[in-house]
């Protein structure tokens, strides 16, 4: 703190510099001010992003993955272009397997014009199939369980507390214009009602028609009521849930929220009953990327040890069917990539995971601990059980 000169007069925007006595930082930071220590922690080297890079892909094709979609540029502390060269050079060795898409984390519009202008109008990538660039991402807010995600009332359990407005709502509309122009699809990271809903502002206020052409949506979308999911449905926004977060979440909401409004959240049934474009994910590193304990969470609405007996609100349990299109159909929608992938048959990428279990036959619960035989990408086997 000393080091990067933060203090008692020290002024928090986009989050909290939390305090103690007189005033003076305690060493614990939320959200966007934690860039406030950036000037003094070391960059992360080209070296050692290649080897967190394979580290990460290694263990994603072990648990059955076969793409992912990564805001891993803008956030990690090396500059956009050359994050963007690494990953190239990693793709053109061949030591990249799995089908990457960027979504791009930007703190302003010069940097979003600088990729604009640069990556996305020179179209450098050359394996459209493999390596691809995606939308702008953009964080409204913060978590729960750090009681920065934004609401709409005060929290029950820290009254006079909404959370974090991590962007302003003219400075994201700004961004987001900017992307829009240039035909970029936006997501946004909205985790409170009150953040969900100032995206849905911002949203409307771009399309007015609420076609959504470019597929814009909200990563997360927990706290939620039927008024702001039926908003959801209307403006076609999709949505990517991350259903794990239930295993820790499921603790708290309540406290944090209300039983009532805890009820309509992490709606995964509702959310595929009102026809949203619905997809799953798991925030890694937040949590593991397996996918079939995000899956097992959706069906089941239980933690790792079965509890509660009957799912933490089960009338949003989802079927497996509805879990798994989610993972599959719903992540290549996500896209723009539906023609392509999700699905296997004639014509479509051989992307497939191999379980040691029939999942369609075993109990629900079961579904934790199954482990992938083999994954395959492209017909190639990338990974194989010892």
């Amino acid at each position: 703190l000393e080091i990067s000169g933060i203090d008692a007069s020290t002024e928090a925007v986009g989050g909290t510099i939390e305090r103690e006595a007189y005033s003076y930082p305690n060493g614990i930071l939320t959200e966007s001010c934690i860039s406030l220590l950036s000037p003094v922690i070391p960059k992360i080297t080209e070296k050692e992003m290649e080897k967190a890079f394979k580290l990460a892909q290694n263990h994603a094709l072990s648990v059955g993955l076969t793409s992912v979609q990564s805001n891993d540029v803008g956030m990690k502390g090396m500059v956009m272009d050359d994050t963007f060269a690494l990953l190239r050079k990693l793709y053109a060795e061949g030591t990249g397997k799995l089908r990457y898409r960027h979504q791009v984390c930007c703190r302003n519009t010069e940097e979003l014009e600088h990729y604009i202008n640069g990556e996305l109008k020179n179209g450098v990538y050359n394996e459209p199939d493999r390596l691809a660039l995606g939308p702008l991402k953009i964080f409204k807010d913060g978590s729960l369980g750090g009681r920065t995600a934004l609401l709409r009332r005060d929290y029950a359990d820290d009254a006079g507390n909404r959370g974090v407005e991590a962007i302003s709502d003219e400075k994201m509309y700004e961004l987001c214009r900017v992307a829009a122009d240039a035909g970029m699809q936006i997501v946004a990271h909205a985790i409170g009602d009150g953040a969900i809903e100032a995206v849905l502002d911002c949203y409307e206020r771009l399309d007015p028609t609420g076609s959504n052409p470019l597929r814009n949506g909200i990563v997360h979308c927990q706290i939620t009521d039927r008024p702001l999911l039926e908003r959801i449905a209307e403006d076609k926004v999709l949505i990517m849930y991350q259903p794990v977060f239930l295993d820790y979440d499921m603790q708290i909401v309540e406290a944090r929220c209300g039983r009532e409004l805890a009820s309509t959240s992490y709606a995964f049934a509702t959310a595929e009953k009102l026809g949203i474009p619905v997809s799953y994910g798991t925030d890694a590193p937040v949590e593991d990327c397996n996918p079939m304990r995000n899956i097992y969470r959706a069906v089941t609405r239980r933690d790792g040890t079965g509890k509660p007996c009957f799912g933490f609100f089960p009338a949003e349990c989802v079927e497996l069917e509805d879990a798994l299109d989610a993972y599959t159909v719903g992540s290549a929608y996500n896209e723009f990539k539906e023609s392509k992938k999700g699905r296997i048959k004639p014509g479509f990428l051989a992307d497939m995971v191999v379980l040691d279990t029939d999942i369609f036959r075993c109990d629900r619960g079961a579904i934790y601990g199954v482990v992938p035989e083999m994954t395959v990408i492209g017909g190639e086997v990338v990974y194989r059980r010892k």
